[in-house]
């Protein structure tokens, strides 16, 4: 049991669950727009998240403390350079137009742990932005870059897709920063900070019904399942939503939370199943 929490625990702190999460996003997109077998760029997409998120979180302690780093952070260590080697290697077979397309993103993740802003700031430190730029990090990275990728028609669907991902990871985050209520500095003015509890739930509703009633905008005929997997997954998140607390259990974010994409994707591929 012991080791089964310790392989849990290396699986959660070293981005593989949110990188699985991401993938499952991009191949929501990819499903969404009738794209199949871009295994490649899902492998890309997955080993790219894990080097981002593990820079993010854990760079300033590798630097730090590299001689005293934990049996677990050694492995995520290893993790990281070896997915860093594996998606340089992949990069290779990404069209420079993808990357031009990916390069404000990539900028986005560095500036949001590198102080380059007056007063040794970053992005995530300024004031009540972080949940915005992480909202069209993941938008760019899930719907236009994997389009730009296969070639795919940037029309207005693709505009609606583009803020309907932006308005899900703004609530998918909302979680989060309720959880870190008790630990974020004032200065941050979090969505919690500035309006309590309750009040963000309600604007994360909010989000969400306009994220649910922004699908029939899409100017060409939207399918049964499109239009189901979207009623299903905006009442997943209102329910994890609302489910939030102050004091909740370790992994209700990093993993249940985390895990509505995952779910999202799972949706659309029974439906497919089953109504196809």
């Amino acid at each position: 049991m012991k080791t089964l929490k310790s392989i849990f625990r290396f699986y959660i702190n070293g981005s593989i669950h949110v990188a699985l999460a991401i993938c499952a996003l991009v191949q929501v997109t990819f499903m969404k727009y009738g794209i199949s077998d871009q295994y490649t760029f899902l492998l890309f997409s997955f080993l790219g998240a894990i080097t981002a998120y593990n820079f993010v979180k854990y760079s300033k302690v590798s630097k730090l403390y590299h001689k005293r780093l934990t049996k677990s952070m050694k492995g995520i260590r290893v993790l990281t350079i070896l997915s860093c080697s594996s998606f340089i290697y992949l990069s290779f077979r990404v069209s420079i137009n993808t990357w031009i397309y990916m390069a404000p993103f990539i900028a986005l993740t560095v500036l949001y742990v590198v102080p380059v802003f007056p007063n040794k700031k970053n992005l995530r430190s300024l004031a009540g932005v972080k949940i915005f730029i992480i909202g069209m990090v993941w938008a760019g990275m899930t719907v236009l870059v994997p389009l730009v990728h296969v070639k795919g028609n940037l029309n207005l669907n693709f505009l609606i897709e583009m803020i309907q991902r932006f308005l899900f990871i703004v609530v998918m985050m909302l979680p989060f920063e309720v959880r870190d209520l008790q630990y974020d500095d004032v200065a941050l003015e979090t969505i919690p900070q500035k309006i309590g509890v309750t009040r963000t739930k309600l604007f994360g509703s909010i989000l969400l019904v306009i994220f649910l009633l922004l699908t029939a905008v899409k100017d060409e005929l939207l399918s049964s399942i499109e239009i189901l997997s979207t009623i299903l997954i905006t009442t997943i998140s209102l329910f994890f939503l609302w489910g939030t607390d102050k004091k909740q259990s370790e992994y209700y974010c990093s993993f249940w939370v985390e895990s509505i994409p995952i779910m999202w994707l799972i949706i659309l591929v029974i439906l497919e199943s089953l109504f196809s």
